[in-house]
């Protein structure tokens, strides 16, 4: 999709539908005209509330985003869109660390204990030929065990 395509007046929910036809004068808008009005001015106008304008927000910067990515990506070499992606990799694991960080450590350790003691439970529970036999394992005839 491109910004001078039509606005998708299906995609949205009525109300927003009829502001935007409202504003263009009862013609559908392409998606650059419409990222063209201020959010300001979308909130003045009667049916625009913060969720709606949201609702066209992601929508153009959706198309926006499409369109400036394609345009870099056939514009950039090899060597340059791997250096992209490494830093984008980097980035993600930065956040994740950043999220982990954050998480309340008991909360952490008691998925992390829910998690060992269902494994736990679950392999207990198996027949012994999933675990491929007496003989074969040492498992459960007591030959991998201590003690």
């Amino acid at each position: 999709m491109h910004l001078d395509e039509p606005f998708p007046l299906e995609a949205v929910p009525s109300q927003v539908r009829h502001a935007v036809l409202r504003e263009f004068n009862g013609r559908c808008p392409s998606l650059r005209e419409v990222d063209r009005v201020p959010d300001k001015h979308w909130l003045a106008t009667p049916g625009i509330g913060p969720a709606y304008l949201e609702t066209i927000r992601n929508i153009t910067n959706a198309v926006r985003g499409q369109e400036v990515s394609h345009a870099t990506a056939h514009s950039l070499s090899d060597p340059e869109l791997l250096r992209r992606l490494e830093g984008l990799q980097e980035d993600l694991h930065w956040l994740e660390c950043q999220l982990k960080a954050r998480m309340p450590k008991v909360q952490r350790r008691k998925r992390h204990r829910q998690w060992r003691d269902h494994a736990a439970q679950t392999q207990t529970d198996l027949p012994v030929h999933e675990f491929g036999g007496d003989e074969a394992s040492g498992y459960r005839s007591g030959q991998g065990q201590s003690g």
